[in-house]
């Protein structure tokens, strides 16, 4: 039998993945279309002798995403509509919290928008919104990055939605009022002195960010930072923040904290163009590092990340340790870089949980976009691997 091609069989995946089920969404069926996004996008990278475990991989999503439980009834047809007209819908849908509404306008978009349409179309809709546990912009920043002709259908965009319609309450609203703040004009200085809340009662991704809100702490010390700070250097400013906190932070939270804390502000201002004003994205984005930092941080992140270099090579240090991990790439060589991307994505590739693929591409990205702290950028990339190695955590159940 002749094997299927990488392309056949991401969109052999993305139909089923692409059907959303009747259920609420547990954390694998929310994160499938990220999932498969992310590690389709790692599999360029995947060395020869990884490639048919990560393959394995990608079709899983799949076969899990099926075995959840039943499908929606197919959404109803919507007459003929351009794409900013089914944008109206779904949004319109969302808010008013109608599932199947949602649904069909997502299948309506679907139909009529290239991937690359969808942060101008649907940016505003789904920046602040905290329902999907805050993921739907990683969509819409993912998607028309590692599927830029198609090899992926719009219509995974489709579980998303139905999750955003489940909760159109939850949404982050503080930087929609005038907030005079007396906070510091700079981002960093905002960020790194912010105080600590502790976590509300669980660490997922509502009750994190609502309490940095409801608090007041977020308009308090991040507002007149926003009003300062362009889209640029915030991409700058909190990417770097969140890559340390992944470095100096106990590793705890590695695996679902520090990941989302550069996932999720990284994919908000990937979209900031396509937003009526740029400038909430910055505001999304700061809240979103800030909740991580207020609730779980506890180190400086002013102090230098200096680690010693380690005496072995990069495979023994991610099976040695995560700071092992983390200070091989510190201290290799940049012309190493690629070496180690490839070393990174192989491992990542063929791992259980979404939020490795995700993290790990996100570092890449990271590196691109900010090529003076590449190092640190992949250091965090093999810490959170080599973490799994020495806590591996079942999440099969």
């Amino acid at each position: 039998m002749v094997a299927v091609s990488d392309v056949e069989l991401a969109a052999s995946t993305a139909n089923i993945v692409t059907q959303p089920r009747v259920d609420e969404a547990d954390s694998f069926v929310l994160h499938a279309p990220l999932e498969l996004a992310a590690r389709v996008g790692l599999l360029p990278w995947v060395r020869e002798g990884r490639r048919d475990l990560a393959r394995q991989r990608i079709a899983a999503v799949g076969s899990q995403f099926e075995a959840f439980g039943p499908a929606v009834s197919p959404p109803r047809r919507l007459d003929p509509v351009s794409p900013a007209e089914a944008a109206g819908y779904l949004g319109a849908a969302v808010s008013a919290g109608e599932l199947d509404d949602a649904d069909a306008a997502a299948a309506a978009l679907a139909g009529s928008a290239r991937a690359q349409e969808l942060p101008g179309l649907l940016a505003d809709t789904m920046l602040a919104s905290l329902a999907a546990a805050g993921h739907a912009c990683i969509f819409l920043h993912l998607l028309p990055r590692v599927a830029p002709r198609g090899e992926l259908p719009v219509e995974l965009l489709r579980p998303l939605v139905r999750e955003l319609a489940r909760h159109p309450e939850w949404n982050l609203t503080w930087f929609d009022e005038e907030q005079p703040g007396d906070g510091p004009h700079d981002l960093a200085a905002a960020l790194t002195g912010l105080p600590h809340l502790g976590l509300n009662g669980s660490a997922f991704i509502y009750p994190t960010m609502h309490q940095v809100e409801v608090t007041g702490v977020a308009p308090a010390h991040l507002g007149r930072a926003v009003q300062h700070t362009s889209v640029v250097d915030a991409v700058q400013t909190i990417s770097r923040l969140a890559a340390r906190s992944m470095l100096v932070e106990p590793d705890d939270h590695a695996p679902f904290g520090w990941t989302h804390a550069l996932t999720m502000p990284q994919a908000v201002l990937s979209v900031a163009a396509g937003c009526a004003d740029p400038r909430r994205a910055v505001a999304v984005a700061a809240t979103y590092l800030a909740g991580f930092r207020t609730s779980l941080g506890v180190a400086d992140l002013t102090e230098p990340f200096d680690p010693t270099e380690p005496s072995g090579n990069l495979e023994w240090a991610l099976a040695e340790h995560p700071a092992s991990a983390a200070a091989a790439v510190w201290h290799a060589d940049r012309s190493e870089h690629t070496m180690i991307k490839s070393t990174l994505a192989s491992e990542a590739a063929v791992h259980q949980d979404a939020h490795v693929a995700k993290y790990t591409l996100a570092c890449f990205d990271a590196a691109e976009s900010d090529p003076a702290e590449a190092r640190t950028y992949l250091s965090a990339a093999a810490h959170l691997l080599a973490v799994w190695i020495e806590h591996p955590v079942d999440i099969s159940t």
